[in-house]
């Protein structure tokens, strides 16, 4: 049986053969600019844009009127041993857009704010919390820049290749930041954002609250709650009605558009960060790993179970 699965994905790479491109964002919302760069379809690249939308109104309610520049590289390979975070005031020009190398950024533009990370992944109301610090501390933030050790791990075997010395915030006032409520933001994030919709029906996705939730859409019926997570890794549609939600490189639930929920963590075998590529074959879904074939799961849908060993 594995062989014949073999064959088939053998055919799939043939006919589509898989080629990676980076993803990324480069919008405007208002006063805020943002951008971000990553490797593939991760849920950051839904998060940093409810972050402009959110930083625009924080701005606004804050009555702050110049630039604030959002810039955000996903180390998404973790080559970074550990996070990055600068917060600049009076400069809102790129500097991360070309690596970490300070001779590739642009130029201190003496104008607006700056939120600026690199890390592996990100939280909304982390970010949002820097925001509103950076407006309303702007004459004092560059007080906690400092000259960091960034080490760069070797993606294959994780060997530290390099030091660099970076400027950053420090970690100190980052965790202060992080740690402090805000009235503020917690009356914002009650609206509701849209992450993926449907024009007629199937599986919706929004935030709200600082959580996730995912909905079934039935023309113009009332829209039911299929479930709701705080964070996820990336999703693959199935079809309208199913889909795989990851909320790390192994684990992941298995939705669909049922009232009756049946719900759970499914885990398979998989070594690397790279999405899975799937096959739906109606009760069953065909799950392989890009990178090595040998990797493959067989997802019963009817009985909500993975099967990675074959006789």
């Amino acid at each position: 049986m594995k062989t014949k699965i073999q064959l088939l994905i053998l055919l799939l790479f043939s006919i589509n053969s898989f080629a990676h491109k980076d993803k990324f964002v480069l919008e405007n919302y208002g006063n805020v600019k943002v951008y971000m760069r990553t490797g593939f379809n991760y849920s950051d690249l839904d998060k940093i844009k409810i972050i402009g939308k959110l930083s625009e109104k924080l701005s606004k309610n804050l009555n702050y009127k110049d630039t604030i520049l959002i810039e955000y590289i996903q180390d998404y390979t973790n080559v970074l041993t550990d996070d990055l975070y600068l917060l600049e005031y009076n400069n809102s020009n790129f500097k991360l857009v070309n690596g970490l190398e300070e001779t590739n950024s642009l130029q201190t533009n003496n104008t607006g704010l700056s939120v600026r990370i690199y890390a592996n992944k990100i939280k909304i109301l982390d970010i949002l919390k820097f925001v509103e610090y950076l407006i309303y501390n702007k004459e004092e933030t560059n007080n906690y820049l400092t000259k960091r050790e960034i080490k760069l791990n070797n993606y294959e075997d994780k060997q530290v290749l390099e030091t660099l010395i970076y400027e950053a915030t420090d970690k100190s006032l980052i965790e202060k930041i992080i740690s402090k409520e805000s009235i503020l933001i917690k009356n914002l994030i009650n609206e509701k954002f849209v992450v993926k919709s449907e024009e007629y029906y199937g599986i919706e996705i929004y935030w709200k609250n600082d959580k996730f939730i995912f909905e079934y859409k039935l023309f113009d019926e009332d829209q039911y709650q299929l479930h709701e997570l705080k964070d996820y890794y990336y999703c693959i549609p199935v079809n309208i009605n199913e889909i795989l939600v990851f909320t790390d490189e192994s684990s992941f639930y298995f939705i669909n558009g049922n009232k009756e929920k049946n719900i759970k963590l499914n885990k398979i075998k998989n070594g690397n960060n790279v999405p899975i590529g799937i096959i739906d074959l109606d009760n069953k879904i065909l799950i392989f790993d890009f990178y090595n074939r040998g990797n493959i799961n067989i997802f019963l849908k009817n009985k909500n179970k993975v099967i990675s060993k074959f006789n």
